[in-house]
C-alpha cells in the first residue's frame, strides 16, 4: 500500500466527442489498472470505473463538441470524474527545450499521478504563455524524454520517432496507440536530434491527438524556461 508520504492520487484525462464516447478508453484502463497494481491502489474493476465515467456525463450539460474528461483515482480505488468542454487547439502550437533536467530512474514518471513536483514551474510558466503547447524534457544523458503535458516526435528519414520509456516518461495513450497502429517507431533521439533546423516535430496526448507543432527559434533552446 501506498504510504502517507506518497499520498497521491493516480490520473486520466481522456476525450470524449460529442456523444460522449471515448476512444481511447480501453487504453486508458488498462494504464490506471497497471499502475494501481504497481504502486499499491486498490483496484475496483473496469465496471466501476466505467460507471463512474458514465455518472459524470449524467450530470453534464448537453455538449455538440469536444470534452475534457477528468477522473482521479485514491489508494482505497475511489474515483473522482469531471468533464468541461475542450476548447480547439491553435495551429502549430510553440514547442522549445526546458532548462530542467529529469532523472531516468525516477519510477514514478511512468505512472500518471498528482506527485509531479518536476513539472510544477513548467505547468505555471506556460499558463502564462499560452502559444505554447509544451516544453520537451532531457534526462541526464541529454536524450529526449516527455514535455510536461504531452510525448514528442520527430521525423528522421521516412519515419517517425519517439523515445522509449527508459529514458524516463510516461507512456501516454495515444502514445502506445500510435506504436501500435505502427505509425511511430521507438529510439533513443538526443538534443542534438531536436536542434536540427529542418526536422518536423509532433506531440501527443489523449486529449489533442497527434499533431504539428513548430520548435520556438527565437527562445531556443530555452535558457529562460523553467
Amino acid at each position: 500500500m501506498t504510504t502517507n508520504a506518497q499520498r497521491f492520487e493516480l490520473i486520466e484525462t481522456m476525450r470524449a466527442d460529442s456523444q460522449g464516447q471515448i476512444s481511447l478508453l480501453s487504453g486508458h484502463l488498462q494504464r490506471l489498472q497497471a499502475s494501481a497494481l504497481a504502486l499499491g491502489f486498490h483496484w475496483p474493476g473496469y465496471v466501476a470505473i466505467e460507471q463512474a465515467i458514465e455518472a459524470a456525463f449524467l450530470h453534464m450539460t448537453t455538449s455538440s463538441g469536444q470534452t475534457r474528461v477528468r477522473l482521479l483515482m485514491n489508494p482505497e480505488g475511489l474515483t473522482q470524474v469531471t468533464t468541461a468542454p475542450l476548447p480547439e487547439l491553435q495551429p502549430r502550437p510553440l514547442v522549445a527545450l526546458a532548462s530542467l533536467t529529469l532523472d531516468s530512474h525516477e519510477s514514478l514518471l511512468q505512472h500518471k499521478t498528482t506527485h509531479r513536483p518536476w513539472y510544477e514551474l513548467t505547468t505555471q510558466w506556460l499558463t502564462a504563455n499560452q502559444d505554447f503547447f509544451d516544453l520537451i524534457f532531457l534526462n541526464e544523458r541529454a536524450e529526449l524524454c516527455e514535455g510536461s503535458r504531452s510525448n514528442i516526435y520527430l521525423k528522421k528519414g521516412n519515419y517517425w520517432v519517439t523515445p522509449p520509456l527508459a529514458c524516463g516518461l510516461l507512456g501516454g495513450v495515444m502514445r502506445q496507440h500510435l506504436l501500435k497502429t505502427g505509425q511511430v517507431r521507438e529510439a533513443i533521439l538526443t538534443r542534438t536530434d531536436f536542434e536540427q533546423p529542418d526536422v518536423d516535430l509532433r506531440l501527443s496526448n489523449a486529449l489533442r491527438g497527434w499533431f504539428d507543432v513548430q520548435r520556438a527559434e527565437s527562445l531556443f533552446p530555452g535558457r529562460d524556461f523553467p
